[in-house]
């Protein structure tokens, strides 16, 4: 069964389960920031090409347009979803499909392991280091992947969504992520893995080490929630520590990730400028303190 949703302006076809259009009616900004941060990604690069890993059906292909032309290569493996974002892509131009899953070099998906519902995946028990299973997907690194789409090689925004794979994937991008520099989106997550906290914080620190040093956090439900600067990072303990007791300590979780964009220091100027964009509440008004 299909469905169709308008999504920053485009129509596009859903599965019939597909849960975006109950969470954006519940959660007015669910999935939706990635609009404004393109928008201002755009402004200062005008001819910006962008990446998005875990395209699902072009939902976010579609945000990443809703403004602005940019070229988006959608990275998608799921069979189930691959025959949407194909049709999709029709609708919101300007899109080329890779057809499979970012990961290590010569690593798999079992495709009858990948966990689907109501429109997500998640392929984290479903990798396997050979081909002996006759339904499986060739995994690959985005530098291999970029030798066939090198009009993408110099993306200025990443954009990450896999449900637990997302700090795997980083880790195995730093090739591509220390040569463009891109603004990254991704799922922060800590519930796939049993070490997903010490996966989680590695990866903030292996993002300082590559440069990174500015950090919008939002919830998942797309309220914002802090914006950390350079020496700020050690912030990211508390946060992982929230997460962690509201999944396991309080009883129903009502926060279950975050959504984190981060920034290398020449790209502040779009940080600060999403930031101002995203704080409803000027405080030196409230308190009568003199700008």
């Amino acid at each position: 069964m299909t469905k169709q949703y308008k999504v920053a302006g485009f129509e596009l076809y859903f599965p019939d389960d597909h849960q975006l259009e109950n969470y954006q009616s519940t959660w007015k900004l669910y999935d939706r920031v990635l609009s404004v941060i393109v928008k201002f990604i755009a402004d200062k690069y005008p001819k910006m090409t962008a990446i998005d890993i875990g395209a699902n059906v072009g939902d976010s292909a579609a945000l990443i347009q809703e403004f602005q032309t940019v070229p988006t290569l959608c990275i998608e493996g799921n069979p189930e979803y691959l025959e949407y974002l194909y049709e999709n892509s029709k609708i919101i131009g300007n899109i080329q499909i890779a057809d499979c899953f970012i990961g290590s070099d010569g690593t798999y998906v079992a495709l009858d392991e990948i966990v689907s519902n109501g429109g997500t995946t998640s392929i984290v028990n479903a990798v396997v280091n050979d081909s002996n299973n006759i339904f499986v997907s060739k995994m690959g690194s985005i530098d291999s992947l970029l030798v066939d789409f090198p009009s993408f090689k110099d993306s200025k925004f990443l954009k990450i969504d896999t449900d637990g794979f997302d700090f795997d994937i980083i880790k195995n991008s730093q090739t591509f992520i220390k040569y463009s520099n891109p603004i990254i989106y991704f799922e922060y997550d800590i519930t796939f893995s049993e070490d997903g906290c010490v996966k989680a914080l590695s990866i903030i620190e292996l993002l300082v080490d590559l440069g990174y040093n500015n950090f919008s956090v939002y919830d998942n439900f797309g309220n914002h929630i802090i914006s950390l600067e350079a020496g700020d990072s050690k912030y990211f303990y508390d946060l992982t520590n929230y997460l962690l007791s509201s999944r396991y300590k309080s009883g129903q979780p009502v926060i279950y990730y975050f959504d984190i964009c981060a920034f290398v220091e020449k790209d502040s100027d779009i940080f600060k400028i999403i930031h101002s964009e995203y704080t409803l509440i000027d405080l030196n008004k409230i308190i009568g303190r003199k700008s």
